[in-house]
């Protein structure tokens, strides 16, 4: 939480100073705003950040060129990624290196510019443009993954606006409060109090209150980072997209992913699903694909790569029955389908969480033995 209150300390006193300075060196104080903040925190992340960013930019200046440079930019920004989080899970066999501050997200918007760039998307960006972008102070450590031509609009359009400035500090608001009130007390502390309470007498309660209480801290942690980013980015007079639209009600599993983590899931339905699905005319294989990339964005390890395929096939088989079943019930059957439908997305989901809230996949085995009946 320190951590957390030291940011917002922060970033006040650059929203203070970015509007007090003239339009033409706003952005230029979000940028070293957010180079001076990385490298306090991480140094190493600073010196990835810095580095790879030049680098994107300077070969990919010659992609209209030399078409192949971005392929290599990719590749490079690709294998980056992957060495970091396989240090960071693999560091001597157990978990110990921590991942550079904020690299998952960064590298993202990285390799969304190259990608970009390949397509031939990228040539208008100046230099200021690119580096605003890649050094925006609001997204830094924990997103959303802003695409570049959509926040650029954004920033062309940034003015004071009182009723937007009111806003950001709404959502900063909530979002504190979703961390420290929400997720840390409520679903951690007061209902780890209860689960300790049950274990004894109810062990598949248990089970399932922790795989609930996983799932609601997961959400108000991820969900009150975003906000906080959103009503910082809010105060600079920029909007940004939403990252979360209540999850938990969701009425399938594909609406689900619309709702939770918006911008990594855009980001993979536009560069892993699209592109599968178009080469190879599966779409389902081009949802497991997409469901990989996304469980191992969070962690390379065995039980992420499950929790992914948990899901992946989750939204094959809701597809399918989409498809073939047109669930057209009126009235009341309508609203206990679609009552229904909403709780089994949710205790799908919950119970997912159980792949990843454990240590190693044998203790994960060992719930679902659990909720079972089997343990």
């Amino acid at each position: 939480m320190e951590e957390l209150f030291e940011f917002i300390g922060y970033s006040f006193i650059v929203v203070l100073i970015y509007w007090l300075v003239k339009d033409s060196l706003r952005m230029w104080v979000i940028i070293s705003s957010c180079l001076l903040y990385v490298a306090y925190y991480d140094i190493e992340s600073f010196l990835i950040l810095t580095t790879s960013s030049l680098s994107t930019f300077y070969f990919l200046r010659n992609q209209k060129k030399y078409n192949y440079i971005a392929l290599y930019v990719i590749l490079a920004l690709v294998s980056l990624f992957v060495f970091y989080k396989m240090k960071t899970t693999y560091d001597q066999g157990v978990f110990k290196a921590a991942l550079p501050l904020g690299l998952s997200f960064y590298l993202f918007r990285l390799i969304h510019f190259a990608i970009e760039s390949f397509k031939s998307n990228t040539q208008k960006y100046s230099a200021q443009d690119f580096f605003a972008f890649m050094f925006y102070l609001p997204v830094i450590t924990i997103g959303p993954l802003i695409r570049i031509g959509e926040w650029l609009k954004e920033v062309k359009r940034k003015r004071w606006d009182p009723q937007l400035f009111s806003g950001g500090l709404e959502r900063i608001l909530y979002g504190c409060v979703k961390i420290v009130i929400m997720g840390n007390y409520l679903f951690t502390v007061r209902l780890g109090y209860l689960i300790s309470d049950i274990s004894i007498n109810n062990k598949w309660l248990a089970a399932y209150l922790e795989c609930i209480s996983y799932a609601g801290n997961s959400y108000m942690q991820f969900a009150g980072y975003s906000d906080i980013a959103i009503g910082f980015s809010m105060l600079f007079g920029i909007r940004i997209l939403e990252n979360f639209n209540f999850p938990f009600l969701a009425s399938n599993i594909n609406d689900f992913w619309k709702r939770w983590h918006i911008s990594l899931s855009q980001w993979c339905r536009d560069y892993i699903f699209t592109p599968i699905a178009s080469y190879t005319r599966l779409p389902w294989m081009a949802v497991i694909a997409s469901m990989l990339v996304l469980g191992l964005w969070h962690e390379l390890s065995p039980r992420y790569v499950i929790w992914a395929s948990f899901h992946g096939i989750g939204i094959v088989i809701w597809n399918l029955y989409s498809k073939y079943f047109k669930n057209q019930y009126p009235g009341f059957l309508g609203k206990v389908y679609d009552g229904f439908s909403m709780l089994l997305t949710f205790n799908f989901v919950v119970v997912s969480f159980a792949w990843i809230k454990e240590d190693s996949v044998w203790d994960s085995v060992q719930v679902f033995k659990t909720l079972l009946g089997l343990g």
